[in-house]
């Protein structure tokens, strides 16, 4: 029987942030992303046209400065695209009238520059809700039939949404017209820039407070009645029992609860009830306070960009924060998570992310809990029971950046720092320290998950008998199309890097 209060979870038997703030960004044109087409007059082909040439990604007439690493995806071109999320570019010089870049655009990547010959004609937002895959981020017509190079430049920002600042190509289509071609087409009429950029919201810049509690009670009632743009302050002192929040703000107007570390939400004990429990909320900021004494730390429900920033948890039964039932688009960034699972070892998760395919149904209306687009952050993790860091099957489009993770003398019910078994997920970054037996994992054990995950530039010394990255993958090897990148450099590893081949 499961304990009173948690739903029975299965599990299997033993075996960069920082992201700071950034100016607008304002430039002449913004690409529209579309199915890739070489236009022609009257959208249709002409007799004077050649057969468009692609090059993939993956080619050699592509030069690429910088850092660039390869994923894999059986829809990209070629089946798989090159990306980076540091300073470069991408050059390609080609003979033609036209040229397309093709992308992949995701909840983590950034803004790019389009220049042709030395000279900016663009600037590419590669931002989507959803992965699309073979999407063209800019295309011209107007080029002279002569030699030109088209230079794909990565920016460091971002838009307000995205998770990242990867720039990702997918491959180059190149068309060059015979002599007997038509005028080109005019270009496109530029499109407004995207909005400005902004943060994650931190506990650094909570606006002025628009009301203050002291009281367990006045925090609920001041949430149940706040209104889009609403800053309740937590004044110091002891908020006791769980703290149920139910709020809506916009994305231009968020609601914020802020806390100092001495307000301290202490339930009573570890055995019953949430510190704080958040449900059917959206664009909320929660930030800065102490939670301690629960059966769980912090719970988001059935909601929405919501923001766990800068809290302090400890001494908590089961896991320390936890985003589940379709949770999307939320971020868990600068929190410091210790004493986790101390009333079951094998539920004290640090940071935990979806549900368990056990219990869907029991959950999620026997669907997959797509917890997706979550953005965890520049968190500190000591004294869990159980991993760190886990996101679970159904899940995908995270990105787990810049957390620091010490097992020493933790993980009793755990073999590995961060454990991924959803989709899609980016691993970049984080640092370890100390695992029973593995560094990172991605475990495939529920049919159509565990695939397409990244890993690269995460670090640590293991100091155990295991690999630094495990890959447990279902099917044949190389069936997850994990991405294990060679720029990881997780020390004391006594099995080595990887059960896989690292990728440069």
């Amino acid at each position: 029987m499961p304990p009173p209060g948690r739903p029975l979870r299965l599990r299997p038997t033993s075996a960069r942030r920082a992201l700071i703030a950034v100016a607008a960004f304002t430039a002449a044109t913004v690409a529209v992303l579309a199915p890739v087409t070489i236009p022609t007059p009257d959208g249709e082909a002409s007799a004077a046209a050649t057969t468009p040439t692609v090059i993939d990604s993956s080619s050699s007439e592509i030069t690429y400065t910088g850092t660039w690493r390869t994923t894999r995806h059986a829809d990209d071109r070629g089946g798989s695209v090159r990306f980076q999320f540091t300073a470069g570019s991408a050059s390609m010089t080609f003979t033609g009238t036209s040229v397309a870049y093709l992308s992949r655009t995701t909840k983590s990547s950034g803004i790019s520059t389009v220049s042709i010959d030395g000279q900016a004609v663009a600037t590419v937002n590669g931002y989507s809700a959803t992965t699309e895959h073979q999407k063209t981020a800019f295309s011209t017509t107007s080029l002279s039939n002569s030699t030109h190079t088209i230079t794909i430049t990565r920016t460091g920002k971002k838009d307000a949404r995205s998770g990242g600042t990867n720039l990702i190509v997918d491959a180059f289509v190149v068309n060059a017209a015979a002599s007997t071609s038509p005028a080109p087409a005019p270009a496109p009429a530029p499109i407004p820039a995207p909005p400005p950029i902004t943060a994650v919201h931190r506990y650094a810049d909570c606006p002025a407070a628009t009301m203050t509690v002291s009281t367990a009670d006045e925090l609920m009632a001041a949430t149940d009645q706040a209104q889009p743009g609403a800053v309740i302050r937590m004044a110091p002192g002891t908020y006791r029992g769980q703290i149920d929040v139910h709020a809506n703000g916009t994305a231009a107007n968020p609601i914020w609860v802020c806390g100092p570390r001495d307000a301290v939400v202490n339930v009573g004990s570890i055995q019953d009830n949430h510190g704080i429990q958040i449900t059917n909320s959206s664009h909320l900021v929660i930030a800065g306070m102490t939670v301690t004494n629960g059966l769980k730390g912090i719970s988001v429900i059935r909601s929405k960009n919501v923001t766990v920033a800068d809290t302090r948890i400890d001494h908590i039964g089961y896991e320390g924060i936890h985003l589940r039932a379709f949770t999307t688009d939320s971020t868990v960034v600068g929190n410091t998570i210790s004493n986790t699972g101390e009333r079951d070892a094998s539920y004290g998760e640090g940071i935990y992310i979806g549900t368990s395919e056990n219990n869907w149904c029991a959950q999620t209306e026997c669907r997959p809990d797509h917890t997706d687009g979550t953005l965890v952050l520049g968190n500190q993790i000591s004294l869990s029971g159980a991993q760190p860091i886990e996101v679970k099957e159904g899940t995908s489009d995270g990105v787990i950046r810049d957390n620091v993770i010490d097992g020493a003398n933790a993980m009793q019910d755990a073999q590995e720092w961060i454990k991924v078994k959803g989709n899609d997920w980016m691993i970049e970054g984080n640092r370890g320290a100390n695992s029973p037996l593995h560094g990172y994992a991605v475990n495939g054990s529920v049919t159509g998950w565990g695939l397409r995950n990244t890993f690269s530039d995460n670090s640590g010394a293991v100091n155990a008998d295991g690999y630094a990255f495990f890959i447990y993958e279902k099917g044949a090897p190389g069936s997850s199309n994990t991405d294990v990148s060679c720029s990881n450099s997780v020390t004391g590893a006594a099995d080595g890097l990887s059960n896989i081949a690292c990728t440069r």
